[in-house]
């Protein structure tokens, strides 16, 4: 069993029925941060536990890119040899496509329903932002999608990768092209038409290759059984019930109602789907600043957003129920409710740690 600490979880606790917004102005774009962050940049050795902590408060966007590349640890840390180590990866991967993506190109019958899969779900992936209708986007998060499948054959694509990549390629493109996180639009888009083709690959590559680091830790996820979310789920249900007993009750016991089909649309995107993409961009601030526990912090992070809507909950039926959490409130919150939420999942999570 998990173990609980004295604390007082009354001072975490949201006990209002309906959540309300904290309103607060986020300190990213500061500029004393931001240049805390240009100090660690420019040193010969990034110190990058120093970046970890620095970065699990939100990062500035002028510096994301970067920063993402280091905490996934597929940039070095060494500025001398970044530019060899991130060059080699980037060949490996044009190579990787000069092979799946040749000329006439045959696919057997599981290949060609893969790729059609693949193309549907980008087709989907935030249809209303001209960054992801654009075609030639589109074709390349294709190609991301599909290597991803053919190198990784224990698990394959699965729905959901397509969101995870998302942020990624937005981040990495907005190096060389203007883009309004806030409303995932292109504010020049004939900037992208005359874009040097080098550096869209290059974003491509490097996308490809932070998906399968931040997944790599997790592939038990995405299997056909799944291990890695039945033991998310279970621990889920465990920690639920200690820390909000009448919840757990209402949903288990008076409702007989089984989570699982949420906990796994959430989890399996990084919880990017419950929120704004700018706001999601703040929240993978935070999990890639946890290194290989981002996984468990998102774990918390659900149960903290659920005991946020706790008592409105115990008041519903269930299909009230159902419909609250397929239109999931936190689509509203701004970065300032993630970062109230991501520090009551810090504090849950310290509070339950094995013995």
């Amino acid at each position: 069993m998990l173990s609980i600490q004295k604390v007082n979880i009354a001072t975490l606790y949201n006990r209002n029925e309906e959540y309300k917004s904290c309103n607060r102005e986020t300190d990213r774009e500061d500029g004393s941060k931001i240049q805390k962050f240009k100090e660690l940049l420019n040193q010969n050795i990034i110190p990058i536990n120093e970046l970890l902590h620095l970065a699990w408060s939100g990062v500035p966007s002028e510096l994301r890119s970067t920063v993402w590349r280091l905490l996934l640890k597929y940039q070095s840390p060494n500025r001398d040899a970044n530019f060899t180590i991130i060059e080699r990866k980037r060949s490996v991967y044009f190579g990787m496509c000069d092979i799946y993506f040749a000329k006439n190109q045959q696919y057997d019958e599981r290949e060609k329903k893969i790729l059609k899969q693949i193309s549907e779900d980008v087709k989907r992936t935030i249809p209303d932002s001209s960054v992801f209708r654009n075609l030639q986007i589109q074709t390349l998060l294709e190609r991301i999608l599909f290597i991803w499948n053919i190198r990784n054959p224990a698990c394959g694509y699965v729905q959901g990768m397509n969101d995870i990549v998302a942020p990624f390629l937005v981040v990495f493109l907005s190096d060389y092209v203007d883009i309004d996180t806030t409303k995932l639009q292109f504010i020049n888009e004939k900037q992208l038409d005359h874009l040097d083709q080098r550096l869209i690959r290059q974003v491509e590559a490097d996308s490809y290759w932070c998906l399968c680091k931040l997944l790599e830790s997790v592939l038990d996820n995405y299997t056909n059984s799944q291990p890695g979310l039945v033991r998310f789920y279970n621990k889920f249900k465990e920690i639920l019930q200690a820390l909000d007993k009448k919840l757990y009750e209402h949903l288990t016991t008076s409702l007989s109602m089984e989570l699982y089909a949420f906990i796994f649309k959430w989890s399996t995107c990084m919880l990017l789907r419950m929120f704004q993409f700018e706001v999601g961009l703040r929240l993978f601030d935070t999990l890639l600043a946890e290194e290989n526990n981002y996984f468990e912090l998102c774990l918390f992070i659900i149960i903290s957003i659920l005991m946020k809507f706790s008592l409105k909950i115990q008041k519903l039926q269930y299909d009230e129920i159902m419909i609250l959490l397929e239109k999931i409130p936190t689509r509203e919150w701004s970065e300032s409710d993630l970062s109230l939420c991501l520090s009551e999942a810090y504090a849950y999570q310290r509070i339950f740690s094995k013995k």
